[in-house]
């Protein structure tokens, strides 16, 4: 019974919708411009697989992939830096702050932050303007080659930007659970940092690895926003072409045949993920990935470390006079001696032991700055007292609360009515899915039962599916519904207008709390199985029965998690644009939207600050709160 309602709605929501984009895609158009379901058509996914001259999806998807590829691997690279330092080198107490600085922009709406960083891709705004008048020419030049609009290094930039914490919050969890005992009897063996980090540390933390690589595969996989803000129309994705089809009048059979390519990738991408989610669940770190491991293995032997020598006398300096440590005391092998190490990994060495500690923590701060100052700087620009993004001419309020001519923030209709709708929309689902959530984690925690694998891969699947799949196949059931069941059932039983589920609210609310709900469930996770279940038979042998034990004794107790979902859901939601452009009518326009919908238009001016300056608020005060309630948010970080 406890499971009835979370099944349901993962069922309703989630998997009969992806079922219906594939049943779409064998659609087609009569004459009429009837959809037509029956007979099934495979037109649509025979073209999409067509490599000949015109083919469309294909080249798409190898350009996706291979934009999702390269962002994942530059996110890898800072992540682990970042991971790293604050997990392993930064003073404990200021490992809580760090790490909340890193989510913080996290919980920022992205269409904000990808806004943000406009100033940078302009060469008059007071950036480069500062920058060449300081006699910094090169850097403004330099900056101006990264952040150019159109180019890939842009776009695979933008996507890295926005979805690294997706690799650093894994990562730092893996690498704060390394015992320092591992590395300590490296070091007395005689293996320099660098030897230590490459067989003991990263080893270790493989699961992570592989957990933020899909993770951040997947979302960029499917980006849809990102490309059409930044790439221009030679850098748009899989997603944008989706996207475009669906909005056509004829172009939904398409779109669902397109579509099932990311759906075929997010499935198979979820069997990995949820197996190396649990090893890191469960603190078995102690795994050898069977694609890590052959790479570093070939590139070993391309660059020849780990060669050691028959004998030869052990080097001075070793801790107690011990030898040095060779690749088989870490891989099991039997060779002894002293390393032979090449010039470039003794140049290492020397690095990482006299200044590793400042490179990692310099690369740490740049990113945190990059995270930073362009929310700064949009936050002050929704001050300015011109209608002028590139150079502040003073300080004034006519952005928000208006000046003569000018209509301010405060009194444009949509904005307010945006404002009331993301309030509301974030309420309502962050609560829903909280409720529903709770009983998911209780009966995953407590019970054994035969669909207790496949109900965690569904909320695995709900968590990292791509917001473009899961908008579109809401959309397509409710299209479904409307003219196969709604509108026939209907005007059978005689009434006289057809029903429909009309895209607004409800539609909207349906969308974030599918994804909202595994979410809930992740966090309700951790505090049910830091639950004193001891509690609950105390509380029965005295009388109550298992309901009121639950709602009397366990709800309390895990009332701080309760609190921590129900935040974290309504910033998410507050914040989310991609499921919401497929599912919102015209009377329900929630922040995000109106904000893309004036940078879409051109009209940008300094309101368009204002409008993310408030989004940047609200992320702030419930990530402080959040992480207050959530032990200094160490609940947060091991979500």
């Amino acid at each position: 019974m406890t499971l009835f309602l979370p099944v349901a709605w993962i069922f309703l929501f989630l998997v009969i919708p992806l079922v219906f984009v594939f049943i779409y895609g064998f659609g087609y158009y009569s004459e009429s411009y009837t959809l037509q379901l029956w007979p099934m058509d495979p037109g649509n996914y025979l073209y999409a697989i067509s490599l000949g001259r015109g083919a469309i999806v294909i080249p798409l998807l190898a350009r996706t992939f291979g934009v999702a590829l390269a962002t994942t691997l530059v996110a890898l690279f800072f992540g682990y830096i970042m991971a790293y330092y604050i997990a392993r080198i930064a003073k404990e107490r200021w490992r809580g702050v760090l790490m909340g600085l890193v989510v913080v922009p996290f919980w920022v709406s992205f269409i904000v932050r990808i806004y943000a960083v406009f100033p940078f891709t302009n060469s008059e705004s007071f950036i480069h303007d500062g920058l060449r008048g300081a006699g910094l020419g090169f850097l403004s030049s330099a900056i101006l080659s990264i952040f150019e609009i159109g180019t890939a290094q842009m776009l695979v930039f933008t996507l890295m930007y926005v979805w690294l914490p997706f690799m650093v919050l894994p990562l730092y969890a893996s690498l704060s659970k390394v015992d320092p005992q591992l590395l300590e009897a490296a070091y007395d063996l005689g293996a320099s940092r660098w030897r230590a980090f490459l067989y003991v540390t990263l080893p270790l933390t493989y699961p992570a690895m592989i957990v933020g690589s899909i993770l951040t595969f997947i979302t960029s996989v499917g980006a849809f926003i990102e490309p059409s803000m930044v790439g221009g129309q030679n850098w748009q994705l899989i997603g944008n072409y989706i996207q475009d089809e669906f909005n056509l009048a004829v172009g939904l059979p398409q779109a669902s045949a397109s579509a099932l390519f990311l759906i075929f990738v997010t499935v198979l991408l979820i069997s990995v993920y949820r197996k190396y989610a649990e090893l890191e669940e469960e603190g078995q770190t102690e795994v050898r990935s069977r694609i890590i491991v052959p790479l570093w293995n070939w590139l070993k032997q391309i660059l020849k470390i780990g060669k050691g020598r028959e004998s030869g006398p052990v080097p001075a300096g070793m801790p107690d006079g011990g030898a040095t440590i060779s690749e088989g005391h870490f891989l099991g092998g039997v060779s002894e001696g002293p390393i032979r190490k090449a010039a470039w990994e003794k140049a290492l060495d020397k690095i990482a032991e006299k200044g590793g500690k400042w490179i990692l923590g310099g690369v740490t701060a740049l990113v945190l700055l990059m995270f930073f100052v362009p929310l700064i700087i949009v936050a002050v620009f929704s001050f300015n007292s011109a209608d002028d993004l590139n150079h502040l001419h003073g300080l004034s309020l006519d952005f928000w609360i208006g000046s003569g001519s000018r209509d301010g923030l405060f009194q444009d209709d949509q904005a307010l009515n945006s404002i009331k709708y993301s309030f509301l929309i974030a309420f309502m689902s962050s609560v829903l899915a909280t409720g529903i959530g709770m009983f998911a984690a209780y009966a995953i925690t407590r019970y054994r039962f035969r669909g207790r694998g496949p109900l965690r891969t569904a909320m695995y699947l709900g968590l990292v599916i791509p917001s473009l799949i899961l908008g579109v196949s809401l959309a397509i059931l409710i299209r479904f519904l409307n003219y196969y069941l709604l509108a026939p059932l209907s005007l059978g039983y005689g009434f006289g207008d057809a029903w429909h589920w009309d895209y607004g609210l409800w539609s909207v609310v349906v969308g974030h709390t599918t994804f909202n709900i595994p979410l809930a469930t992740l966090v309700l996770l951790i505090s049910f199985r830091e639950y004193d279940w001891s509690l609950n038979e105390a509380a029965m042998n005295l009388g109550a029965d298992e309901i009121t034990t639950f709602l009397r004794v366990t709800v309390p107790n895990i009332m701080p998690g309760i609190i921590s979902a129900i935040l974290l859901g309504f910033t998410f939601s507050f914040d989310e644009l991609p499921v919401t452009l497929f599912l919102y009518g015209q009377d329900v326009i929630t922040v995000p939207i109106f904000i893309y919908g004036l940078i879409a238009k051109k009209t940008i001016s300094p309101r368009v600050n204002a409008a993310s300056t408030i989004v940047l608020v609200l992320s702030l005060a419930f990530v402080a709160i959040t992480t207050k309630i959530g032990k200094k948010g160490g609940q947060l970080f091991r979500i």
